[in-house]
Parts: C-alpha cells; sequence; structure tokens
C-alpha cells in the first residue's frame, strides 16, 4: 500500500520553491519533470488518491523522489491503456519500486521531452503547460495525422477536461501569436486550426446524439481559426447534456425569433471571441440582441462590449474561460442535478 505521509517539522516548511538538494520538490518542477500539468496531478490526487504529496503549513504540495516515480509509472498504465480509475488497484499489486535518485532539473518546457514525445523539428515555442508544449510541438509536423494522435494520447493521460481547460487554448494563442512575428508559422497555425475544427465538429455530433431536454441556439460568430474558442464553448456545454444548436453566421433578428419559436428554445447564447475590430459583425449582433425576445448568454472575450447594451432581451455575461461559460449556461438552463 503506498504511504501516507504527514510534513510534521522542516527546516523552510513555508517556502513552496524548496530546491531539490532538500529531496522534495514544488509542483512546477514535478510537471517539468514529468509533463503532467497541475490540473492533472491534483485530479490524481482529490479524485483518485494516486499520489499524496506532503503540505507545508501554507498548504504548498512538496513530492518527494518516490511521487515522482509513481507518476511516471501512472503515465506508463495509462499508455498501456488502463483506465484511470483502475490504475490504484493495479500499483497495490505491484512490488515497491527501489528508491529513487533525486531528479535533476526537469527538461526544458517546449522541448518534447517533458512528455515523452519526440524533439521539436521545427521553431521551440516556450510555453508553460506541458500539455500546450506537446500540441505545439505536433504542429509543427505539418500533419493533422501526428496532431490528432498527440492529443487523443494527451486526453488518455489528462482527461478531457486537463485538456482543455487552459493548455489548448494555450497552444493555440502561442501558434496564433508567433503567426503574427514569423510567416512560416502561419502554416503550424493554419494546420492546427484545421485539424481542431474538424475534431471538434466530430466531437460535438456525436455529444448531442447524448443531449436531452430544451435546445439552444448558440451563434458562434468568426472566421476560420477565431471560431475554435467558440467551438470547444459548444463542445463543452454539449457535454454536459446541454442540446446547443451551432449557428455560425449571425441571422437577422427575425429569423432568430422564428427559429426560437419552432425549437420552444429557453435562450440562445453567443460566443463572441472579439468585436473590437468587427465593425459589420459588431453592429449585426448588437442588431440582433437589440430586439426583444428569450434572454441571451454571452460569452467570450467580447462578451463584456455588449453588457453596456439597452435591450429588452435579458442578457447575461458569462466567465470568458470556454469551460466555465459552459458550465454556467449549462447549470443556468439545465439545472445544477444535470450539469
Amino acid at each position: 500500500m503506498y504511504k501516507c505521509y504527514t510534513l510534521v517539522h522542516m527546516s523552510r516548511p513555508s517556502d513552496p520553491d524548496l530546491p531539490p538538494s532538500d529531496g522534495l520538490f514544488p509542483i512546477r518542477h514535478v510537471c517539468a519533470e514529468t509533463g503532467v500539468n497541475p490540473v492533472t496531478l491534483r485530479a490524481w490526487e482529490r479524485r483518485y488518491g494516486l499520489i499524496r504529496p506532503l503540505r507545508t503549513p501554507k498548504g504548498h504540495r512538496l513530492y518527494s523522489t518516490e511521487d515522482i516515480v509513481r507518476i511516471k509509472r501512472i503515465l506508463a498504465l495509462l499508455d498501456e491503456g488502463v483506465a484511470v480509475s483502475q490504475v490504484s488497484r493495479v500499483l497495490e499489486r505491484e512490488p515497491r519500486p527501489a528508491p529513487a535518485a533525486p531528479p535533476h532539473a526537469g527538461p526544458r518546457i517546449g522541448s518534447g521531452e517533458a512528455a515523452g514525445t519526440a524533439p521539436n523539428k521545427g521553431a521551440a515555442i516556450p510555453l508553460q503547460d506541458p500539455v500546450a508544449s506537446v500540441l505545439v510541438e505536433a504542429s509543427a509536423e505539418l500533419s493533422t495525422v501526428r496532431l490528432e494522435r498527440s492529443y487523443a494520447r494527451l486526453v488518455m493521460r489528462h482527461g478531457w477536461e486537463g485538456v482543455h481547460e487552459h493548455a489548448f487554448l494555450e497552444a493555440y494563442d502561442a501558434l496564433r501569436e508567433e503567426a503574427r512575428r514569423d510567416p512560416a508559422a502561419e502554416a503550424r497555425l493554419a494546420v492546427f486550426a484545421t485539424w481542431a475544427t474538424a475534431s471538434f465538429a466530430e466531437q460535438l455530433r456525436a455529444a448531442l446524439l447524448l443531449c436531452e431536454g430544451p435546445t439552444c441556439p448558440a451563434l458562434t460568430p468568426g472566421n476560420g481559426h477565431r471560431r475554435l474558442a467558440g467551438m470547444l464553448f459548444l463542445l463543452a456545454s454539449a457535454r454536459q447534456g446541454l442540446r446547443v444548436l451551432p449557428l455560425l453566421d449571425v441571422v437577422s433578428p427575425q429569423a432568430l425569433q422564428q427559429l426560437t419559436d419552432r425549437v420552444a428554445a429557453p435562450a440562445i447564447s453567443v460566443y463572441l471571441p472579439s468585436l473590437s475590430a468587427q465593425g459589420i459583425e459588431r453592429d449585426r449582433v448588437r442588431q440582433l440582441l437589440g430586439q426583444d425576445g428569450v434572454p441571451c448568454f454571452a460569452a467570450g472575450p467580447g462578451a463584456r462590449e455588449l453588457s453596456p447594451l439597452q435591450t429588452d432581451r435579458r442578457l447575461s455575461v458569462l466567465p470568458e474561460s470556454p469551460l466555465e461559460a459552459a458550465d454556467v449556461l449549462t447549470r443556468a438552463l439545465l439545472g445544477p442535478t444535470r450539469a
């Protein structure tokens, strides 16, 4: 059985950045060493009891060398196809490993070594999240097949939420920013966006087959890769059981009214990546929401620009994060028991 440690008396217990020579490591070091992001590490600890790091009096997690060895073993089991819910049973049947030497400084994030992938053949884009680094590195191959394989492996290791809560959009933002400076990076962004759009569309179709209850028309204005965050918002909503009806273009107020009446929609949603540089689109959205009708839930970076809008339609601004926005929307329309 894996031992549970308690941190009692230490010479420097309040410092979350203890150096490796002390034999205890902060979470940022473990992420770089193993390629597992903090969200996943905390889920393995809280939900599955797979690891039990020490805690300082201030609550900072500190991991031993044995913890790091165990985390790497968990990754190996997941790669072999063992479900995360079954990993604990497998580990209990295995003999205790010999004490490992303290790990050296972790590999540079973005090098490909942190997650067991091949070194990047393209230009390195430094990132904080090792999961995001894997996606960016996969884009350097200019292959949607390579991206899909890397993505599937990440989802298996870290869970769907672990990949999409922060890492996916961090990878997308990094590629977009790089494309603004380097013309060669434009191809990487184009391939990444093509793969992600197709992947999200396929996942959305599958998720909608399991949805029940009312239909929520969902507008996701934007062109090309600018729609990715909106598609992630739709997918996250559908995965929680909300039957969204994607609308890629802004329809007229009359058409929207007929649509909401036809499907008996309790509300509509709109995800706005930004309105500052889209005069025509901004005006169409404002005109649409300015009409009386069912409540509207607005999400995305451009949603707050709508908050001063004078309208008879009830307007609620959701959190900017696509997953957080989907959670609030789903709870509002389906109730907490269904979300």
